[in-house]
């Protein structure tokens, strides 16, 4: 029975109910240890009435193992396993032991986690009880916070017990949260009344309702050591402990009135990380314990068997044996229960337990760890590996090979983002590092670590000194340190850097491989660039592109992030596609494999080619993404950069507020690293929003803040509008000049069309304005850049209105507000209906029934089922569940008034490809 939680269970009731009416929902509920959660989750399975529920519960000694707390939870509904997406199956079952070989695919495996679960849900309302949550293995907490995040409409009720307090935590930012605090009085007392063996003097109860702040658990325990003096109130009570401390020794003094035998039977169980009984009864015969010693344990309330399992009744149990037991008892338990785990499925625990069993060098034991390391490292525990190597490096006595399993450490913590673990990682490394390479391969993890968390100029000059130590031994290794250093310098601002790390480059011996001649072409490329060097940086870049797809799979898996270079040349050069391409690829592999840390390097780069070429709701989805991920893995500096970008997506969408908060939370963590580039890109947020309000004179303000590459050529129509706006021509002239010499060797039709663009803008003579209007709307043909063509038909019917041409300038005002409108960009749309109205025509504002009603949600779901996707293929792609695919289609069916899918294939849903088609069909006209 729970007392004085009536609040908590009719929150958790209100979950299940939702779940039985087919709407999905998650709370993580919130505690200190013994306060209730446990209990809890039990009262939820008794509530779960007609549901199928599914259990598990993360273990200390199991935290290393990647997907084993996932393992627990979804064993009763494997039976719909063959009924996964292949990809998802085969991803699932390689992380849980389902198929040979083992899954890298961390996206698949959480993605093949919320299809399982929505299959099983299917026969009926489903609920999931993870106890003990903060104990979780990483890949499994992950993955379930990621299925938890995306339910909707499955019928799946998902609750979390996390303890607080502790050495490790469950977060879980966005979800909902209970937070479980200690019994009232009244609900205190009851509980003491009920259960306590002599009747509590008035002090008595006071004093333990005080001390334990209504721990039930602590009430409970507590009770049951004193005497029935102290109950009574006949002696005084214990001296104030913490509550858990205290729990913890009543616990222990239990323990210590049981057998020997008993004893440690109870030890070895605390050491085991699996809860099977054959496992804790064979390793506790080797220490002498039979079976029998199991009964005492039973009878003593602290452990219980269920069918094949056996389970403490409470954590704290767990923990009070295992650490009221000396050294010498903790290690002979780990040894026997590595003696008893022989098959092949066991290594991993195998290696760990043999691990714990002993103190002194032993190569046995380090080759068993690296092996686990290794594995979970494909299975993308990267957390799990890094322990694993760093524990094996422990237990190594050669200098070298320790050196080599803690640098093994520092790669796995920086792809799962654990940068402050990684940094003490290369600390403990650096002085066993003798030779020259050795110091060069510790300076480039320490640099990759700086470009995200640290000083850029810092990262910069680290990775620098370490390429020039490789250049004669790894001309490839030495070629991938100075491209890193040329991001940490563009971030820095540092142009003369980077020219100067592209001269460095073409010094180095010559590196003859694919990735050699990848990033040697990549470094010229940039080198120029950022030296104004246009007409050497297009052909080097171009040659980049080229080269990058025949980079091999191999050289990709030892330069983590290779594929950002192949992305940053897209950018540079520029090439849409190219960026688009690149970039979409390296986020999708560190998706994939769970590398937090490239993942979010990707993200910004390729939310700057969304943003290009008007996919602004994807570009705000990959943001959002980004920014949840930093914040949770610290990386300020990336934040800063996604930050920024979020001001540009809010300033095309004409969200004022967002966009100047963006701004200047961007701004702010700029000052604090000396994110030059960052604060560029803020300016250019800024300076796009002001020309949205029309306000010139403070765009012109931001736009001669901007002078570093490459936000000065990506922001060039922005410079030059906003010179005109203010009518500083003679600025103008000057930044047209400086981007047309980058425009014309890149031969990019958007960047050839923007030049035009601006030619008419600054034209003094009316003719050749139009001959520049026209041949930019020429070019902007097959440009798949949206905004940028919609703001030349908004110029080009501006000018041919104010030359009176007005029935002329009509259609291009209307092509423009058109472009406007499915782009949403409202401040855009609003000044080409002014326009539109002052030729002498009225603008009527799009019917609300059309695709404008969708969110990007269903716009999404509505074009893939256009394509002749099922609900099922669909759920696949977007890693949604059938059902819920099926909630929004209905969502979609409504808003745009049709009943088929049949009627939804003929429908235009994509702005971008509706957008070239309008302005091609206008062309045509005129022509």
């Amino acid at each position: 029975m729970l007392y004085g939680r009536d609040v908590e269970r009719a929150r958790i009731a209100e979950l299940l109910d939702g779940a039985r009416n087919g709407q999905s929902g998650v709370l993580v509920v919130r505690g200190e240890a013994g306060v209730g959660k446990s209990t809890l989750l039990a009262d939820a399975r008794e509530q779960a009435e007609g549901m199928t529920v599914l259990s598990g519960g993360g273990i200390e000694s199991e935290a290393q193992l990647p997907y084993a707390g996932l393992h627990q939870v979804v064993r009763p509904v494997l039976d719909h396993y063959d009924k996964l997406p292949d990809p998802q199956a085969r991803a699932l079952g390689g992380a849980l032991g389902l198929e040979g070989g083992a899954s890298d695919q961390w996206f698949l495996v959480s993605a093949g986690l919320l299809s399982l679960l929505a299959e099983a849900a299917e026969e009926r309302p489903l609920v999931v009880l993870v106890d003990d949550a903060h104990w979780l293995d990483d890949a499994s907490r992950e993955s379930l916070i990621f299925a938890g995040r995306r339910l909707e409409a499955e019928g799946i009720a998902m609750v979390f017990a996390a303890r607080e307090g502790d050495v490790r935590s469950f977060e879980a930012p966005g979800l909902p949260e209970l937070q479980l605090r200690g019994l009232d009085a009244d609900a205190s007392g009851e509980l003491l009344d009920q259960r306590a063996s002599a009747t509590l003097s008035p002090e008595a109860r006071d004093r333990l309702i005080e001390e334990t702040g209504g721990n039930p658990l602590a009430l409970l325990t507590l009770s049951s050591v004193l005497t029935e003096a102290q109950l009574t109130g006949a002696e005084p009570l214990l001296h104030p402990l913490p509550v858990s401390a205290r729990v913890e020794r009543a616990f222990l003094t239990r323990v210590r009135e049981l057998p020997d035998e008993t004893q440690a039977l109870l030890l070895v169980a605390a050491a085991d990380d699996s809860g099977s009984l054959a496992t804790v009864l064979g390793a506790a015969e080797r220490l002498g314990a039979g079976v029998e010693a199991l009964d005492a344990a039973e009878q003593a309330r602290l452990v219980r068997v269920q069918g094949r399992e056996l389970e403490f009744l409470h954590p704290l149990v767990r923990s009070a044996v295992y650490y009221g037991a000396p050294l010498s008892k903790r290690q002979g338990a780990h040894q026997a229960l590595a003696d008893v785990l022989v098959s092949e499925s066991d290594a991993d625990r195998r290696a760990w337990h043999r691990a714990a069993g002993c103190v002194e060098p032993d190569t046995t034991v380090v080759d068993e760890l690296e092996q686990a390391a290794e594995r979970a490292r494909r299975r993308s525990g990267f957390v799990a590996a890094s322990l694993a190597f760093e524990r094996a490096a422990a237990l190594t006595a050669d200098d070298h090979h320790r050196l080599r399993l803690l640098t093994g450490a520092v790669e796995c913590a920086w792809l799962a983002g654990r940068l402050e673990r990684a940094v003490v990682l290369l600390e403990r490394a650096r002085p066993l590092a003798t030779e020259r390479a050795e110091l060069a391969e510790l300076d480039r993890w320490r640099g990759l670590i700086e470009v995200n968390v640290g000083v850029p100029a810092d990262a910069c000059e680290l990775l620098v000194r370490g390429a020039r130590t490789m250049a004669e031994t790894d001309c490839e290794r030495a070629l991938y340190m100075l491209a890193i250093a040329t991001t940490a310098a563009g971030y820095a601002g540092d142009a003369d850097g980077v020219v100067a790390i592209g001269q460095l480059a073409a010094e180095l011996p010559s590196c003859n491989t694919p990735l050699g001649r990848f990033l040697m072409q990549f470094l010229i490329g940039v080198g120029a660039f950022f030296g104004s060097d246009f007409a050497t940086s297009a052909p080097a870049f171009r040659a980049a592109l080229e080269l990058a797809d025949g980079v091999d799979a191999e050289s990709r898996t030892i330069f983590p992030g290779l594929l950002i270079f192949a992305g940053a040349a897209g950018l540079f050069l520029p090439d849409d596609r190219g960026a688009d391409r690149f970039n979409g690829q390296l986020a999708a592999q560190a998706r994939e494999s769970g590398a937090l840390t490239i993942l979010t390097q990707a993200l910004p780069r390729l939310a700057l080619s969304q943003i290009a070429t008007g996919q602004w709701s994807s570009a705000a989805a990959s943001l959002t993404e980004g920014i949840e991920i930093a914040e949770q893995t610290g990386q300020r500096q990336v934040l800063a950069h996604m930050l920024s970008e979020v001001a540009l997506v809010a300033a095309l969408r004409g969200d004022e507020e967002e966009c100047r908060a963006a701004a200047a939370d961007a701004r702010e963590l700029a000052s604090e690293r000396g994110l030059v580039h960052v604060e560029q890109t803020s300016r250019w947020a800024l300076m796009a929003l002001e020309l949205g309000l029309g306000d010139g004179e403070e765009a012109l303000i931001c736009a001669r803040e901007i002078s570093r590459r490459p936000v000065l050529a990506w922001a060039g129509l922005d410079r030059i509008e906003a010179a005109m706006r203010a009518d500083e021509q003679d600025l103008a002239h000057e930044w047209l000049a400086a981007f047309e010499a980058w425009a014309q060797p890149s031969e990019a039709r958007w960047a050839l069309a923007v030049a035009a663009h601006c030619r008419a803008l600054v034209s003094d003579d009316d003719e050749q304005a139009e001959r520049h209007f026209l041949a930019a709307l020429d070019l902007h043909q097959g440009a798949a850049r949206p905004f940028e063509r919609a703001r030349t038909e908004l110029a080009f019917g501006e000018f041919l209105r104010r030359a009176r041409r007005r029935v002329e300038a009509r259609e291009h005002l209307r092509t423009a507000l058109d472009g406007f409108e499915t782009l949403r960009a409202p401040l855009w749309t609003e000044r080409a209906r002014k326009e539109l109205r002052a030729s002498g025509q009225t603008a009527r504002k799009r019917d609300p029934s059309t695709r404008d009603e969708l969110t990007p949600q269903e716009l999404q779901i509505a074009r893939l089922v256009a394509q002749g996707m099922t609900n099922r293929e669909v759920a696949a792609q977007l890693i949604l569940s059938p059902r819920t695919i099926d909630f929004h289609l209905r969502n979609v069916f409504r808003k745009l008034d049709i009943a088929s899918r049949m009627q939804l294939a003929q429908l235009e849903l994509d702005p971008d490809e509706g957008a070239v088609q309008d302005s091609s069909s206008a062309m045509l006209s005129r022509t």
